[in-house]
């Protein structure tokens, strides 16, 4: 038997190989001790743009550009010595000057008696995985989110501008430190749960918390977590997204805020319009006992003077018109105090000639001096006008009942869409709104037309009493 090769084998292998080199999809470079090119794929003639007829023999390492000269004879050097290269990802040039990412992967080539006779280099383009990269990082700088990843030992290894700006360190500051620094005294069990959870494969979502500032300030946000695996699949790290949900917590806090307002303020209409029911009912019995007590009785002894007159008048016609002179008397007390109740219930002089003619009859009727300082001339409309009457009234008769003053000052003023009305005593003070129904009547009437009252009262000096009526 032969011991030689068949060089019909030989000339099989060779074309084996020469096809894998021409199908490869990486860039197959062949150097000489003296950097002179030897082989170049159809992929190296696709991916820098020279052609085989171009580069083969050419030296001095063409395609690296000025800035990775050094790098570029480094890594032939090292190669050269007997060191093989694997996944050396930098840029190399094209032919048009166009710079390419590329990953090296670069072994020594030996003859016969396996010494170093030049350098094998395949280039894997990867731009597009590149592009991948800058797209995923331009995501995570351009995120509103603040994106943190730990790695098993709780180190941090991601912290985006996001983070950066939400919880203040910088990531100069921030890489590289473990234990959870984001993480308070109050939260540093939940912190090492959540952390335990989704490093066994768990993934959070929507878990409201507090997390601390650098600057020791707690800011509430809404977290989701999910693990990260390496390339065969294992859990190594956690990636933490931090929304900063300060906006919509004080929003709810307002909303919340305006919910018990309007609770109060529900039950004060409602306590208020018990109050003016109440008051309604009182003044209805007020003005059935004057009536019962007064004006009915004096207009019974009327009917009965004049029954009495009639059975007088052909006997006894002296009797007769001395009972009808009586008569005409009650009857004239009669209509005054008819008059008198239904001033009470508005004066017709309030509606014949406005608040200040009104004003001036109560001015006239009070028991201590007013002073009028100012009341518009100009009407104003009903409801406002009855307001501040008795507003005035009411406030004038307190103070002739409780203040011990010698003086009240009387203001009305009327600007900027509302009326202003003030009266002012110099007595005792000490007047309490919550402690007496008048007062409380008056705020009622006030706050029924979307108005306020204000009482200022101290022991000792006097009472102010302000209601500010919106104009329709």
């Amino acid at each position: 038997m032969s011991s030689h090769t068949d060089p019909t084998d030989a000339e099989q292998r060779e074309d084996r190989l020469q096809a894998l080199i021409d199908s490869s999809p990486l860039a197959l470079v062949e150097f000489g001790l003296d950097t002179r090119i030897r082989l170049w794929n159809p992929a190296a003639e696709r991916i820098f743009g020279w052609p085989r007829e171009e580069i083969l023999g050419r030296e001095g390492l063409p395609m690296a550009p000025d800035h990775k000269r050094a790098e570029s004879e480094d890594l032939f050097a090292r190669v050269r010595d007997g060191e093989s290269i694997n996944d050396y990802e930098t840029v190399r040039r094209c032919k048009d000057g166009r710079l390419v990412p590329v990953s090296i992967a670069a072994a020594p080539v030996r003859d016969g008696s396996g010494r170093v006779v030049g350098n094998l280099v395949a280039y894997t383009d990867i731009t597009g995985r590149k592009e991948q990269e800058e797209r995923l990082q331009a995501l995570i700088d351009s995120s509103p989110v603040a994106l943190v990843e730990f790695d098993q030992d709780t180190r941090i290894r991601l912290w985006n501008p996001a983070a950066e700006r939400i919880f203040g360190w910088t990531r100069e500051e921030i890489l590289g430190r473990t234990g959870f620094p984001m993480a308070h005294t109050a939260k540093r069990e939940e912190s090492e749960d959540l952390f335990t959870r989704v490093l066994a494969g768990e993934s959070i979502n929507d878990f409201e918390s507090a997390r601390q500032r650098k600057d020791g300030r707690l800011v509430p946000v809404s977290i989701a977590a999910a693990p990260v695996r390496d390339a065969a699949g294992r859990y190594v790290g956690n990636l933490v997204a931090y929304t900063d949900i300060t906006e919509r917590k004080e929003q709810e806090a307002e909303v919340h805020r305006l919910n018990v307002e309007l609770h109060a303020r529900l039950e004060e209409l409602a306590a208020s319009r018990a109050r003016i029911v109440t008051a309604g009912d009182v003044e209805r019995r007020r003005l059935e006992r004057n009536l019962h007590d007064g004006a009915q009785q004096r207009i019974v002894a009327l009917a009965l003077s004049l029954r009495v007159a009639l059975t007088k008048l052909d006997k006894d016609p002296a009797t007769a018109r001395s009972l009808l002179a009586d008569a005409g008397e009650e009857l004239s007390l009669a209509l005054d105090e008819l008059r008198e109740l239904a001033r009470g219930l508005h004066p017709a002089v309030l509606t014949d000639r406005g608040l200040r003619a009104a004003v001036e009859a109560l001015a006239g009727r009070a028991p201590i001096a007013v002073e009028l300082a100012e009341i518009p001339e100009e009407r104003l409309p009903a409801p406002v006008e009855a307001a501040a009457y008795y507003l005035i009234a009411e406030a004038l008769t307190n103070v002739a009942k409780y203040a011990a003053a010698t003086t009240v000052c009387v203001r009305v003023v009327a600007a900027d869409g509302s009326v202003t009305v003030e009266v002012t005593d110099d007595g005792v003070g000490g007047a309490d709104p919550a402690g007496g129904s008048g007062l409380r009547g008056l705020a009622d009437r006030v706050e029924a037309l979307g108005g306020s009252l204000a009482v200022h009262s101290p022991p000792g000096d006097g009472t102010s009493l302000r209601g500010t009526l919106p104009l329709p």
